[in-house]
């Protein structure tokens, strides 16, 4: 899909869910979603789920239910990398930075919905990445820098999303797609 397609679908999802009554826009929707997925909630009870969202109509849901099929087919796909519906890399540092903390936002919110947080209390990778989603919800840009600053701020919310797109796969992968890895014990 090329740059410009990526950006009128963007453009036109976020136009779509805010008429349907979701204000916070497509990152917050997609990491909701993404955080339902994690937890492995199959597309037939994700009409069970939409109350997570506040809309009224049954209409509202279909296009949240279809942006969740998407979530799905990415997180299952061959694809090694988890693609974030975050702003392009030409919107100012200081967007960027707003979005990628409400995507986190939504996802830990899609996440630990139920209140269900025992998985959080364990060591391994899906606390740390767990961990560091909740503290990347927490990023601002700094609007006062030179130009040298905001190559710098572009360089890491570009880090910053290439890591949260390795990390929620590997919490997928845990959680869903492999949540019982049996041991691997080496022949002698």
């Amino acid at each position: 899909m090329s740059e410009l397609n990526a950006n009128e679908l963007y453009a036109r999802l976020d136009e779509k869910l805010r008429d349907i009554g979701w204000y916070s826009g497509v990152p917050e929707a997609h990491g909701l979603l993404t955080g339902l997925a994690c937890r492995g909630f199959p597309i037939q009870h994700i009409n069970n789920k939409m109350y997570l969202f506040e809309l009224d109509s049954e209409q509202n849901s279909a296009s949240l239910q279809a942006l969740y099929e998407l979530v799905l087919q990415n997180l299952e796909s061959d694809d090694p990398v988890f693609d974030l519906m975050l702003p392009s890399d030409d919107e100012p540092a200081f967007r960027r930075a707003d979005e990628i903390a409400n995507w986190c936002s939504g996802f830990a919110q899609g996440f630990c919905h139920d209140g269900d947080i025992s998985m959080l209390q364990k060591t391994g990778p899906v606390k740390e990445t767990f961990d560091d989603v909740m503290s990347i919800a927490r990023i601002q840009a700094d609007l006062s820098g030179d130009e040298t600053d905001r190559q710098r701020e572009d360089r890491a919310l570009t880090e910053i999303e290439q890591y949260l797109r390795i990390g929620i796969q590997l919490i997928y992968e845990e959680m869903v797609a492999n949540p019982n890895p049996k041991e691997i014990v080496p022949n002698d």
